[in-house]
């Protein structure tokens, strides 16, 4: 044979090499195009491979972590590819081993190992027995080569041929390209699934959208920048009547045309929704009244994206009929209740004060919250002789019903008791023995009927008039004098109603002409805003700077003050008596 002879023979046989090469990588292609399952997909690589490019094939695909699944197992002998399943399944890859899939993973370059001997099995394997496999494979070498694409390593495809074969530079290259062409096709199977995933749940979302919308109980409609009805609901049409053909027709002005014939102000109706499209910069709530005393709720806003884009206007609606009639009953049955209470209140308290010659008397009550119950504070001023008065100011506990039987109680037993007895801490003794025999009587939650009450015998005599205070652990009573003075008068005493024997003593005084005596309930100091309690040291100041005032205008300055403090609203039921010598 010539020497050309032999160069020709070498071209052939490459030829023929780059021919098989491409018949192979092009027969890989038309498998991993076959399909978008990428499982299915490999698994066709894989019996490509097997047994033409390698005698064994693992397909791993990398996990969130670094660990590495196996997806494919192939072997030319079918026991062999029981083992090496069984291998995979039993010794897991190392993401961390210097050699094999792991290390392919992390320089996400191919690895070749021409020439596999027992130093480098000793060095892989787990145990003995993970040994013993390894040398049951016969293994002479391997390649194994990353499935990267788009800038990730998805996995690695590792082949192995058995002793007695091997590979040529054009097999190695064979290889690299195979997982190239691999990685690629198993990320578009992935891309794909994701896809279909997403395309899955957008329809399921749109479904329960479309099911929210339908099954709520608002009406819904969408209308575009163009004036076209995008979106509405079975309940839109069923709220404002709107009739098919226009609803066919998607004009939003059509629809309005008809909504405007069944509201009471058709012209402001027209006139809100203009403005809204005109100028769609906030959301509107407002109420509809239609025509047949029904009511609607309505909420609008505009639709913009992301981008700052207008895509039109959505409007909800909510029929609040039954609402409405209800909040109007209870409104009214408020109003019964509370003038009920203020009737039951006002028999608990003197429909007027007596005249005292030399005397001044004012008072101010206010009930807590809105006055829809009975409250437990009380006062009253009594003649008791031609020229003595009782003066009382009290709070019984509870409210309702129970409160306005105590307060009864309390105020006629302080009436009767003053006609037997002349100084207030034997009045406030006879109240505590009335109310402890009550409370024997009715032994259920007895310990919670008590009352606290400041009593005052007022005697008008030849220098003036004199008084004798009593508390029965009630706020003590602050005498006011001309020049800005203020000292308490009465102070200290037990609760009535709960101890057989109630601590009450009896403190003497004289009004001069501009002295006033200030009875109040606790409802007074222990008005709460913001900065907290009013307190005994507020209600002070407010009596200093109305020192010299007339009864009425001390007692409505306290008043104005205590419900300013509270922010307009009292808390707590609020008496206040002033006397004053004149």
């Amino acid at each position: 044979m010539t020497a050309s002879d032999s160069v020709s023979g070498q071209i052939a046989a490459r030829d023929r090499a780059e021919i098989s090469s491409l018949a192979f990588l092009a027969e890989a292609s038309a498998v991993l195009s076959a399909s978008l399952d990428y499982e299915a997909t490999l698994t066709h690589l894989a019996e490509l491979v097997v047994p033409r490019l390698a005698d064994w094939c693992v397909v791993h695909l990398a996990l969130d972590g670094g660990a590495l699944r196996p997806v494919v197992v192939a072997h030319t002998d079918a026991a062999k590819a029981e083992m090496l399943r069984t291998l995979q399944q039993r010794y897991p890859v190392d993401p961390e081993a210097p050699v094999g899939p792991g290390a392919v993973l992390r320089s996400r370059e191919p690895s070749y190992l021409p020439d596999i001997g027992d130093d480098l099995l000793r060095s892989l394997a787990h145990d003995d027995e993970h040994l013993r496999l390894l040398r049951s494979l016969d293994v002479g070498a391997a390649v194994i080569v990353p499935l990267t694409t788009r800038h990730r390593t998805l996995g690695t495809i590792s082949m192995a041929i058995e002793r007695g074969r091997s590979w040529s530079t054009d097999d190695l290259e064979l290889a690299r390209e195979l997982g190239r062409r691999a990685a690629l096709a198993v990320d578009n199977a992935r891309l794909y699934s994701e896809m279909e995933v997403a395309q899955a749940e957008a329809g399921f979302q749109a479904a329960l959208l479309q099911a929210q919308n339908e099954a709520g109980i608002e009406g819904l409609l969408v209308v575009s920048p163009a004036g076209e009805m995008i979106s509405y609901n079975r309940r839109f049409a069923e709220i404002w009547g709107i009739d098919e053909e226009v609803l066919a027709s998607r004009s939003d002005a059509a629809a309005l045309a008809q909504a405007s014939e069944r509201v009471v102000d058709a012209e402001g109706f027209l006139a809100t929704v203009r403005q809204c499209y005109q100028q769609p910069d906030t959301p509107r709530r407002d109420e509809v009244l239609f025509r047949d005393g029904r009511v609607l709720d309505r909420y609008g806003a505009p639709l913009y994206g992301d981008d700052g884009a207008y895509y039109g206007w959505a409007w909800y609606f909510r029929d609040v009929t039954e609402q409405k009639r209800t909040e109007r009953a209870l409104f009214e049955s408020g109003e019964r209740f509370a003038a009920l209470a203020r009737t039951l209140q006002e028999s608990l308290l003197p429909p007027d004060l007596p005249d005292v010659r030399g005397v001044e008397l004012a008072t101010r009550y206010h009930p807590a919250g809105e006055g829809l119950d009975v409250g437990g504070d009380f006062y009253d001023v009594f003649q008791t002789s031609p020229r003595a008065w009782g003066i009382v100011v009290g709070d019984v506990c509870g409210k309702g019903a129970e409160a306005a039987r105590l307060t009864a109680l309390a105020r006629y037993t302080v009436r009767a008791a003053s006609m037997q007895a002349r100084t207030p801490s034997r009045i406030l003794a006879m109240l505590n023995e009335a109310l402890l025999r009550q409370n024997s009587l009715e032994a259920d939650d007895a310990d919670e009927r008590f009352a606290s009450v400041v009593y005052a015998s007022l005697r008008r005599t030849r220098n003036g008039i004199s008084l004798a205070v009593s508390s029965g652990g009630h706020p003590p009573a602050l005498l006011v004098q001309p020049d800005g003075t203020v000292r308490p008068v009465g102070t200290g005493g037990t609760l009535l109603g709960l101890f057989r024997n109630a601590d009450l003593v009896d403190e003497a005084l004289e009004l001069h002409p501009g002295d006033v005596l200030v009875l109040y309930t606790d409802g007074v100091t222990e008005a709460r805003g913001p900065d907290g309690e009013l307190g005994e040291e507020g209600l002070i100041e407010v009596l200093r700077r109305c020192a010299g005032a007339s009864a009425k205008d001390l007692a409505g300055e306290l008043e104005r003050v205590v419900l300013a403090h509270q922010g307009g609203v009292a808390h707590d039921d609020i008496a206040i008596l002033a006397v004053r010598a004149c």
